[in-house]
């Protein structure tokens, strides 16, 4: 049986991704999405607090949006593909013979899939140490996240560690789930000015430090338990060899006005690109741009 060639794969279930695909469908086209866990959503999936940030869901956790853009993919009919993880795209003819160059996206699967163009919304994932030996650690909770809301932090002494929104953030919910003691470490602050407000002075210390992951000690000093706020990176499995531009930070870089990569006929959207100040909104607002770009080029091959 002829293989389907899909107008655009998109990797990732996100707000970018199902942005994406949403307005591909309706607009007439053919997109398939690929997602590496098992619910669409992305980073809202696991995110059990209040998303205050959305305008478009007062009210609603990262959890419930999440819940809101399957449906909006169930509603627009596109085919998700949930637990794969593709392993490598490559540029090849279209399985019906004609000669149309396509992209293969592999996934674990036997064959590929194939599509005209290609839409990176693979998202990003917690940023670790680079010197760790291994990933986890007892008591060491890396990233925000359900794993954070579902510990149990009475009476504990807990460090946290990173200068940005999430380690403020994280450390005043510690304190509201009765932590005995919440310690701030930062190698630079770029937290908003009126996070410090909610905390003393004696509370954080910036400048380098030492972590011991092992025994949950910085600077010598023992924890019950330690939440390592790095930040984000991109992440980019299989996609490694493709000659993609990143910039210094490895986020990749797209033309801003059609999200296009270095590469023709691959886009990149979402935190992935951190084009924007990334969140949910721009996030969906970067699958518009380039559902819209991707219609030009259809359009103007007479698809």
């Amino acid at each position: 049986m002829q293989q389907a060639v899909y107008d655009a794969i998109v990797i990732g279930a996100g707000p970018a991704g199902a942005s994406c695909a949403v307005w591909l469908a309706h607009m007439g086209f053919s997109p398939l999405i690929i997602e590496s866990s098992g619910r669409a959503g992305g980073l809202s999936a696991s995110n059990p607090f209040e998303d205050t940030w959305n305008v478009t869901a007062p009210g609603l956790t990262g959890e419930e949006v999440a819940a809101r853009i399957k449906q909006s993919l169930d509603s627009a009919r596109v085919p998700v593909l949930l637990n794969s993880l593709v392993t490598r795209i490559e540029r090849g003819d279209t399985p019906d013979g004609t000669g149309r160059e396509v992209f293969k996206v592999f996934f674990g699967a036997d064959l590929p899939l194939h599509a005209r163009f290609v839409v990176i919304a693979s998202g990003v994932e917690p940023r670790t140490p680079p010197d760790w030996e291994r990933d986890h650690y007892d008591d060491v909770l890396v990233g925000p996240g359900k794993h954070v809301a579902n510990y149990e932090f009475a009476l504990k002494n807990v460090a946290v560690l990173g200068g940005g929104d999430n380690a403020f953030e994280n450390a005043l919910f510690l304190k509201e789930r009765g932590a005995k003691s919440v310690h701030i470490y930062a190698r630079t602050l770029r937290c908003q000015r009126h996070w410090m407000k909610f905390l003393n002075e004696s509370d954080v210390t910036t400048g380098a430090y030492t972590f011991d992951p092992e025994t949950r000690q910085v600077n010598g000093r023992p924890y019950d338990a330690v939440v390592v706020l790095y930040g984000f990176r991109a992440r980019l499995q299989g996609m490694e060899d493709l000659g993609l531009d990143c910039n210094e930070l490895g986020y990749i870089r797209t033309d801003f006005q059609t999200t296009q990569t270095n590469l023709p006929g691959i886009y990149a959207i979402g935190e992935v690109t951190h084009r924007q100040h990334p969140c949910v909104v721009t996030s969906m607002a970067d699958g518009v741009v380039a559902a819209k770009a991707i219609q030009k080029e259809l359009e103007k091959d007479g698809a």
